[in-house]
């Protein structure tokens, strides 16, 4: 038997059907206890846990952690099935919050959305409101073109990402899954033995566990396809009055002072040393100078000024002579 379940000709499909009838093939033979040797054996082939019922985890034997893909599990492929998940954002400056706010839930509500959340921040001369609301999908582009006609778009950004291949693979782990708990069930109530009871019992445990997580997962992301979200920030315009206190930083002032307060010390000190060592030796050189000088021409101008007189004393002689 542990031969025949690991012939790697055999699909999972072929090992699954014959573990189940030779299951219940001993089962109808009073061999119930034999069951947790098939698990093994199927395990050890190489069929996954949820072939027989197991947890199965998050991925295949042959990948662990990757979803098997639809088309390798049941012949069939997604096709033209496309599963986005869309996203908007936009900052709105508007003239008046409550006003605005309400047009734009009027009309996304009209559109079949609603609020998610909202929440007002700043004071009575600086708020703002941010408001996220659910959409259907099918309205998305319709509620993103409402939204930029209720105030000037300050930003604006739209996001969209494919889930396409994550949702066909959750479906297709559910559908094995459930096909297991199906098996498992019928072996249960079939079941004579406690040991049998509770080794089944214990599988299908198991196999309900990762229903439930796969299909909570499957939802989630179901939902998120179905009801696209929209973030909008509502924003007053800003007055002269506010526009230049944002510019106005007092420690930055403070520091700007600091700075022209050293720079006009730092050039009254260059001027001074400037003058203790530059001017004033020249000065006191040119004094010297001076006055070496005019000791050197006063006899100069002494004889000069001599002669001078003498002469004109002549002349007057002569004229009156």
């Amino acid at each position: 038997m542990s031969s025949l379940l690991r012939l790697p000709a055999l699909s999972l499909g072929a090992k699954f059907g014959a573990a189940l009838a030779l299951a219940c093939a001993l089962v109808a033979g009073g061999g119930m206890g034999l069951f947790t040797r098939v698990t093994n054996e199927l395990r050890a082939s190489g069929g996954t846990d949820s072939a027989i019922g197991g947890s199965g985890g998050t991925g295949s034997a042959a990948n662990p952690g990757v979803f098997p893909s639809k088309e390798a599990t049941d012949g069939s492929t997604s096709g033209d099935r496309v599963d986005l998940v869309q996203n908007g954002y936009f900052a709105l400056e508007v003239d008046d919050l409550d006003a605005r706010l309400a047009a734009i839930s009027s009309a996304i509500e009209a559109n079949g959305g609603y609020v998610s959340s909202s929440a007002r921040y700043g004071d009575a001369s600086n708020p703002s409101l941010n408001v996220t609301f659910r959409i259907p999908a099918t309205a998305f582009t319709a509620a993103t073109a409402i939204v930029r006609g209720e105030g000037t778009v300050l930003q604006e950004q739209i996001s969209s990402y494919e889930v396409t291949m994550q949702l066909v693979d959750l479906e297709a782990r559910l559908k094995n899954l459930r096909a297991s708990e199906s098996a498992l069930i019928k072996l249960m109530a079939k079941a004579t033995r406690i040991t049998d009871v509770l080794s089944v019992q214990s599988e299908l445990s198991r196999v309900r566990g990762d229903i439930e997580s796969y299909d909570a997962q499957r939802a989630a992301l179901a939902d998120q396809v179905a009801m696209a979200t929209i973030s909008i920030e509502l924003t007053l315009p800003a007055s002269p009055l506010d526009t230049a206190s944002k510019d106005f930083n007092l420690v930055k002032e403070i520091q700007s002072a600091l700075a022209n307060l050293l720079a006009v010390g730092r050039s009254a000190i260059v001027l001074a040393i400037n003058l203790v060592f530059v001017a004033l030796p020249i000065v006191l050189i040119g004094a010297l100078l001076g006055g070496l000088l005019g000791r050197a021409i006063m006899p100069l101008v002494a004889t000069v000024r001599s002669l001078l007189a003498g002469g004109g004393a002549k002349r007057r002689v002569r004229a009156r002579r």
